[in-house]
């Protein structure tokens, strides 16, 4: 046996060290990029989301402040409509959602019965190329 001060001391775990702490700080930076993709994503949906809210809103509004002309705000129109500012604007309106929303479409329905309108708006998700649908219901009478 050799003598504790004539042993060399073991050399390499300061590398070795070194190696392992970079292996997990890549790991962590790896997991931070993912998360922050992931993030960015949501954030995208809910803003796509929340135009959709916006120009539901928008219509919703639009005829409750003109309620006798209710009927021209369908899309697509039917039944009689002679208030043709009103049409256009609800074409302007369809166009601009479009416009807005990735594969965005706008359909607006009135029960005659009840004095319901209903705007549905459907769009596609940028990241998970899913169908996402709003509906909004007001009572126009």
């Amino acid at each position: 046996m050799k003598p504790a001060a004539l042993r060399r001391p073991a050399r390499g775990f300061g590398l070795i060290e070194a190696l392992i702490a970079i292996a997990v700080l890549a790991f962590g930076m790896v997991t931070l990029v993912q998360f922050q993709g992931r993030l960015v994503s949501q954030t995208t949906e809910t803003q796509s989301r929340q135009t959709a809210n916006q120009f539901a809103g928008e219509l919703l509004g639009t005829v409750l402040v003109d309620a006798p002309n209710a009927a021209c705000y369908t899309l697509p129109q039917d039944g009689t409509c002679a208030n043709n500012a009103a049409k256009d604007r609800t074409s302007a309106w369809a166009d601009r959602v479009e416009a807005a929303l990735p594969d965005g479409t706008a359909s607006s329905t009135l029960d005659a019965a009840t004095g319901r309108l209903t705007v549905a708006i459907t769009w596609t998700g940028k990241a998970s190329q899913d169908t996402r649908r709003l509906e909004s219901t007001t009572d126009v009478r």
